[in-house]
């Protein structure tokens, strides 16, 4: 009689269940997916409880909370769908161990098949992506890829996975990737040191574990509105935790949680997990969709703004108003009107900065263009709106004057329109240029969580921005800064100060409570068709001043541009407003600039942009960014820096790596802040002397984009607004 092994009997009855719901995954039809039906898992994305899922968030949302597993973790989060196929998670965690560190991890997820008729959806994503940071004994024990698929019938979402590393422990299965030898058929011990984690570790390891669940989202009953059970059995068998305490009792794998979403912009859950420890969760978000900037003519409905201009009979020659007199009428309809011409049969109106408020480009042009057909003199038949921003030509559009007046009446469509329309880079010269001084306020928070001594750092300000343009080109600018909370005392970087630092000195500028942040003077030029030019010089920043110089080429309906900007500055002393460089008679000015390709998304809502260059610190490396923008000019941003490390400076805690995510709100003026502006909330290293570039405050991009044909023809389905 052959002996059994019964220790691998449990393993084997869970390869059985796994490979079982695998099949039904895989074969059974499902009913239609409701993509608005998601919850948060503990570490901050969307998932079960400990696992992940084949599920996103709504595009372009936001959400930031506090999990706490019993005595054991507790995860400080912030994640982003920075794009619809790509969640990015931040996170600190704290847990009992070594030296009383937090263990600081950037987790992403990435969607490789949506959900349809013929499958699942697909994921495939990491914990503690990057692994950077100061090595040291416990740190990576977080660090785990995986994949998941994802399928939903009607009220029930299932979820199979297959995880490496922490999500791996439970050991069901061989790595599949072992022919390739090296790291992928080596035991991954959490306990190594220098801990393999980052790329150099991913999906490596000698054995695999499966995971899976069950998400029940629960019939609206009152106020539990947004309700779900979940169920799950976890891949992670605690490693780390048995190394470090030889008597830890891991549990079991399988938890058992409920999830809330009372309101759209709240989550909270709580579990019983691995038999053994209670989960809390709290959880805030923000959705652009639920907060008024939904895309589409419903959301131009639903959100208050001015009426169109409507159009009336042709003026005649007698009663017609002059150029002068139209522009006044613009500007008293709340239109950024800089300037009429009116020329034969063309009338020509400049908007600036067009694209950049609230209201579509496309429904800015057409409230422009409806203004000139019920004003403009009656022989003029082409109405030409020039966009831009601060002097500079973005697009110039030239739409006839007899279509806007059939659209008026209902016999055509602003495709109709757009068929007739051309478009040019620009328009010429202006007849004369209206002066422009503006006030504006932005209120920062700034959050880091990749710090290995604390959970969190933090600080917040305000500022108050003042700009004038005197002449075309010319733009003037000053901010005063007022700083309300900071802790940056708690970076690590204080532990070790560096010689030359970049900005591992941070306590010394943010601990100011009134500063200067920049002031400059800037030249703005368009020496060809899709080529603009800066030149600036002044204090662009809080920690530097100098010169500095850019161009950048876009070619007229282009979806690509190419930049290249150089600078040679010098560092701000925080005890003097004005003074520059060290004060001690030696030179220590530094050359920094950048070559960078941007690429627009249909619309220009979405721009990646690949920056290679020399940064402030001396290093050399590369950025990725990603900007969003949506409706009612909310803006994400994300972006991720890695380089060599400057020459001398304080690297070795933070890495060489800077990332950071920023979501940027307008508001507008009221009774307690007479200046509109924005409220900007970043999550992103602080102190870091390694990727840093130096902040420019107009950049050529950014100032292009807003009124460029991208922009202009991703909403024109919008050019009469809601009506």
């Amino acid at each position: 009689m052959i002996a059994k092994d019964r220790s691998k009997l449990p393993i084997l009855r869970d390869c059985r269940v796994y490979k079982i719901a695998a099949l039904v995954l895989l074969a059974a039809a499902p009913a239609l997916a409701d993509d608005t039906r998601f919850s948060l898992s503990d570490w901050g994305g969307v998932g079960l409880l400990q696992m992940p899922t084949a599920r996103m968030a709504p595009d372009g949302s936001m959400s930031g909370g506090l999990t706490a597993l019993g005595d054991l973790h507790r995860h400080l989060t912030v994640s982003a769908q920075a794009l619809p196929w790509l969640e990015v998670t931040a996170r600190n965690s704290a847990y009992p161990g070594y030296y009383g560190l937090t263990e600081p991890g950037l987790d992403l997820k990435v969607r490789l098949r949506r959900e349809g008729e013929d499958g699942p959806a697909l994921v495939v994503g990491g914990r503690d992506v990057t692994g950077s940071g100061l090595d040291l004994p416990g740190k990576g024990r977080f660090a785990g890829e995986y994949i998941a698929l994802s399928r939903r019938w009607w009220d029930v979402d299932l979820t199979i996975g297959m995880g490496w590393g922490t999500l791996g422990e439970a050991g069901h299965l061989r790595n599949p990737l072992r022919f390739l030898g090296g790291r992928f058929h080596r035991d991954r011990d959490p306990s190594a040191w220098p801990t393999r984690r980052g790329p150099g570790a991913w999906f490596g390891g000698e054995r695999v574990a499966l995971f899976g669940g069950a998400e029940w989202h629960m019939p609206a009953l009152g106020p539990l509105e947004g309700l779900s059970l979940k169920l799950e059995s976890s891949g992670d068998r605690f490693r780390a935790q048995r190394q470090d305490e030889p008597g830890f009792d891991p549990g079991s794998r399988y938890s058992l949680g409920l999830s809330w979403r009372p309101v759209s912009w709240a989550d909270a859950g709580v579990a019983f997990e691995q038999g053994r420890r209670v989960m809390l969760r709290l959880s805030v978000r923000f959705d652009p969709a639920s907060n008024g900037s939904a895309s589409g003519p419903a959301a131009d409905a639903g959100r208050p703004q001015r009426p169109s201009p409507a159009i009336g009979p042709r003026p005649s020659d007698g009663t017609a108003l002059p150029a002068d007199a139209i522009a006044l009428v613009a500007r008293t309809r709340g239109l950024p009107a800089r300037t009429i011409r009116v020329e034969g049969d063309m009338a020509t109106l400049w908007l600036d900065p067009a694209g950049a408020g609230p209201l579509p480009l496309a429904r800015e042009v057409g409230d422009a263009a409806r203004l000139l057909a019920d004003l403009a003199p009656p022989q003029v038949e082409r109405l030409r709106i020039v966009t831009g921003a601060a002097g500079l030509d973005a697009a110039a559009v030239t739409l006839q004057r007899r279509d806007l007046e059939r659209a008026a009446g209902h016999r055509g469509s602003a495709e109709e329109i757009w068929r007739t329309a051309t478009l040019e880079p620009s328009a010429g010269l202006p007849p004369d240029w209206r002066p422009r001084l503006d006030v504006s306020t932005r209120l920062v928070a700034a959050v880091d969580l990749a710090e290995l001594g604390t959970a969190l750092a933090q600080r917040s300000y305000a500022d108050v921005m003042l700009r004038a343009e005197p002449l075309r080109g010319l733009v003037l600018g000053a901010g005063l800064r007022a700083g309300t909370a900071d802790d940056t005392g708690f970076l690590d970087t204080n532990a070790l100060p560096a010689a030359q630092p970049v900005r591992s000195d941070l306590p010394r500028y943010a601990g100011r409570p009134l500063s200067l942040d920049h002031a400059y003077a800037a030249w703005l030029a368009a020496p060809a068709d899709g080529l603009t030019t800066r030149l600036s010089a002044g204090l662009p920043e809080e920690m530097y001043g100098g010169v500095g110089a850019e161009a950048l080429y876009q070619p007229l309906a282009a979806r690509w541009a190419l930049g290249l900007d150089l600078n040679r500055v010098w560092k701000r002393r925080p005890e003097d407003v004005f003074g520059i460089g060290r004060g001690d008679g030696r030179g220590d000015g530094l050359s920094t600039g950048h070559a960078s390709l941007y690429w627009e998304a249909p619309g220009a809502g979405t721009t990646t942009a690949l920056r290679l260059g020399r940064y402030l610190g001396g290093d050399w490396g590369g950025t990725v960014e990603v900007m969003r923008r949506f409706d009612g000019g909310i803006g994400l941003t994300a972006h991720a820096t890695w380089t060599e490390g400057p020459d001398g400076g304080q690297s070795r805690f933070g890495g060489r790596m800077d990332w950071g995510l920023s979501l940027v709100v307008p508001i507008a003026a009221s009774g307690w802040l007479p200046a509109g502006g924005t409220v900007e909330t970043a999550v992103r290293t602080l102190g870091r002397d390694a990727g840093q570039r130096l902040v420019q405050p107009l950049p050529l991009y950014d100032l292009r984009v807003p009124g460029g044909v991208g922009r202009l023809a991703g909403t024109w389905s919008r050019l009469w607004g809601s009506d």
